[in-house]
């Protein structure tokens, strides 16, 4: 240490000066080097004293790996309608909703798992939080919320709105349209990540206070299936876009100025009805408009020139269209409204939201649905059909038209690719694949797309190397026939390869997801939840899943904002009501593997 040196530079000064005889010099050496050794024994103790934390500081070890305080990203700084993501991160652990499911799946004596294993152990665990949404713009007199004294021309509303049949039926005939109820569901969401997304898309969506860190996406319609499906369709059936921004907890913003929420309705066809488009040219004009675009979904095209998405694209069954979605206070630059194909639309509510479609919506697909997009290092895929065998088309959705679809019905000019091998087997057995109808599945014999897709860790069983792949949703339906069971819904997620030929890795059994819980129920502000859609659950061969709807169609899966090991998965009950729950990846994950 420092001092050290000093002090035995003294003493030996001190001998070498002195005039006593050499004998006695030579034997005060022992004394001297015990001195020294003590004083050094006295200092190293003075400084552990002085310098090292007492014990109601943090461990020595806490201080090595203790990182030097987090700097703010300026550039962040400059983007108000983000939270910063990168103070979010959190440190992965077990999830014990996981460690359940996989002693539930793979560690029990039964062959056969119920459908509903997933909902009876997420709704008994506490890792996972839901939330069935709702939107603010749409007026109560376009709901059920009881109202037995109606004014200024609005519909009276029973006091079980929610739950009587008759009112259900005949409140959707009403001569005037805007007393019809609508319903919500099939939802998704678009995550605002500036490590995904462009400041051309950010920038028109900054709020000065209330943070945004996603776009919710949902289906709104005169029609339903909360008293269970095959009650037919409404005459004036209909189908409308539902927009909004919402924050890390999944509530809709409000703009910290007006107090106005910031989501809207959207009648997308009725617009583009007006604006005179059809699929083709050879399509004549309908008398009212068609009802082209039913479930939509929102994507961030990217491109391989540039790191970041600078393009949205809106996805309606086998139609995509490129669109700017901006707040309406927002001086954000708009397309030249001097083009031909520009379509600005009009909110049927809701006034602080503004779609802008940049192109005439363009045929991806013939008659194609569920078509589900994902992108890998740089490049654009759309995912036609998720098994049986799974097909990818490479699309480039930065360049416009998608596909020319001039004189074709088929996937010309569409570069496909086909998986090459085998799919592996389900990772567990569920009733359908043991018991038969007439000596036949009763399920639907391939799979359709639900959504698609998120990056998962994975090991296999035979190795040790850790890779990548891509994890999504598909379902199947139950047979036409009988008419008993038609219309049910079953789920699996599947895992496969991030690059070409996109070869499936594992697939899940068959399960569903549940309905809102108690909790949900109690917050939600959407009735719907706490009406007939939870009475109508999945029974085959006269078992009753209680914790199955009958109908749960998974509309989208993202990453959960800040937390790259928990997803969001949206979907729709009984074509009634949205929901939203947050699921560990390794929750999914154990679905298609024990460990």
């Amino acid at each position: 240490r420092g001092a050290t040196p000093g002090c035995s530079d003294t003493i030996a000064m001190r001998v070498s000066s002195s005039k006593r005889p050499q004998r006695r010099a030579a034997s005060a050496l022992p004394i001297i080097f015990v001195t020294l050794l003590v004083l050094n024994f006295v200092i190293f103790v003075v400084n552990v004293w002085v310098f090292l934390p007492k014990p109601a500081d943090k461990s020595i070890s806490v201080l090595i790996r203790q990182k030097k305080p987090h700097q703010p990203d300026p550039s962040a700084q400059k983007k108000p309608h983000r939270p910063d993501q990168s103070a979010q991160k959190k440190s992965h652990r077990p999830d014990p909703s996981a460690a359940a499911l996989r002693e539930a799946i793979y560690n029990t004596h039964d062959k056969v798992i119920p459908y509903d294993v997933v909902p009876k152990i997420l709704h008994q665990s506490d890792s996972f939080h839901g939330v069935v949404p709702h939107l603010p713009s749409i007026p109560a007199r376009r709901r059920m919320i009881p109202n037995t004294t109606p004014q200024n021309g609005d519909p009276y509303v029973p006091l079980d709105a929610v739950n009587n049949l008759d009112y259900f039926l005949g409140s959707r005939e009403k001569e005037i349209e805007e007393h019809q109820p609508l319903y919500l569901y099939n939802p998704m969401l678009v995550p605002l990540d500036d490590q995904v997304l462009d400041s051309t898309i950010l920038d028109g969506l900054s709020i000065d206070q209330n943070h945004a860190a996603y776009i919710g996406v949902y289906r709104v319609s005169n029609f339903a299936n909360c008293h269970g499906p095959g009650l037919g369709v409404p005459k004036t059936y209909s189908n409308f876009l539902g927009l909004a921004l919402l924050d890390q907890e999944l509530n809709v913003v409000k703009d910290p100025v007006s107090g106005q929420y910031l989501d809207a309705v959207i009648d997308i066809n009725r617009h583009l009805w007006e604006a005179r488009w059809t699929p083709t040219r050879r399509h004549k004009m309908h008398r009212r408009p068609k009802q082209f675009m039913q479930d939509c979904q929102i994507i961030p095209a990217r491109s391989g020139e540039r790191e970041k998405s600078t393009q949205l694209v809106l996805i309606c069954n086998e139609y995509g269209t490129p669109i700017q979605l901006k707040l309406s206070s927002s001086t954000s630059s708009t397309p030249d409204e001097n083009e031909d194909n520009f379509i600005s639309f009009t909110n049927m509510y809701g006034n602080e939201l503004q779609l802008i479609a940049q192109q005439q919506p363009n045929m991806i697909v013939y008659a194609g649905k569920n078509l589900h997009y994902f992108s890998n290092n740089n490049q654009s895929f759309l995912e036609i059909w998720p098994g049986g065998p799974h097909e990818v088309a490479a699309i480039d959705f930065t360049k416009y038209p998608y596909v020319d679809r001039e004189g074709m019905a088929g996937f010309e000019q569409i570069e496909q690719i086909k998986a090459l091998k085998t799919e592996p087997n389900a990772t567990f057995t569920t009733k359908t694949d043991v018991k038969l109808y007439n000596n036949r599945t009763m399920l639907i014999d391939r799979d359709s797309g639900s959504t698609c897709c998120v990056k998962i860790k994975w090991k296999a069983h035979d190795s040790d190397k850790e890779r990548e792949l891509l994890l999504g949703f598909s379902h199947r339906k139950t047979m036409q026939n009988p008419k008993y069971y038609a219309y049910s819904y079953v789920s699996r997620v599947y895992a496969f390869e991030p690059n070409a030929p996109f070869d499936i890795v594992a697939r899940s059994g068959f399960f569903c997801l549940g309905f809102a819980t108690d909790n949900e129920k109690n917050v939600s502000q959407n009735e719907q939840v706490r009406g007939a859609a939870d009475k109508h659950k999945l029974k085959l061969w006269q078992q009753v899943f209680v914790d199955c709807p009958r109908i749960h169609f998974v509309t989208g899966i993202t990453e959960k904002y800040g937390d790259e090991e928990t997803v969001i998965i949206s979907y729709g009950v009984n074509d009634c009501y949205p929901r939203m729950i947050e699921v560990s990846k390794e929750f999914l994950v154990s679905l298609l593997k024990p460990l």
